[in-house]
C-alpha cells in the first residue's frame, strides 16, 4: 500500500510540478516537516495514515487546513473486511473537512 502510494506521489508530481503544485506524500514512513506542510498543495497518503491524522485534534489540523486535494488509495477494499473502516474514515473526512476527495481505484 505504502508502495502504492509513492508511486502515486512520483507520478502527480511529474504532472503538476509545471502547474507549480507541491505534492507530498504522507504515510507510516514519510513524514511532512510543518515547512513541508506549508508548501503542499496535494497530498497521497493511506488509509490508515489519515485516519490517524483525521483522529488528532491538535498537530495536524494545519494540514488539513492548507491541503485542497486528498487522494485516498486502496478504496477497492470497500467490499471487503476493511470497508467498514475504510466508509467511516471517508465519511468522517467528508464532514471535517473541505476539499476535493478522489478515490482511485487501481489493481495490477
Amino acid at each position: 500500500m505504502k508502495a502504492l502510494a509513492a508511486e502515486m506521489r512520483n507520478y502527480f508530481s511529474k504532472q503538476m510540478e509545471p502547474l507549480g503544485i507541491a505534492v507530498k506524500e504522507l504515510t507510516g514512513d514519510m513524514q511532512l516537516t510543518k515547512g513541508e506542510i506549508l508548501r503542499t498543495q496535494m497530498l497521497v497518503t493511506t488509509p490508515e495514515k489519515w485516519d490517524v491524522v483525521t483522529r488528532k485534534s491538535v498537530g495536524d489540523v494545519a494540514l488539513s487546513q492548507i491541503v485542497k486535494l486528498l487522494i485516498l488509495d486502496e478504496v477497492h477494499l470497500l467490499h471487503e473486511d476493511r470497508g467498514p473502516v475504510l466508509e467511516s474514515l471517508v465519511a468522517r473526512t467528508l464532514l471535517l473537512f473541505y476539499f476535493y476527495l478522489f478515490y482511485l481505484y487501481l489493481t495490477r
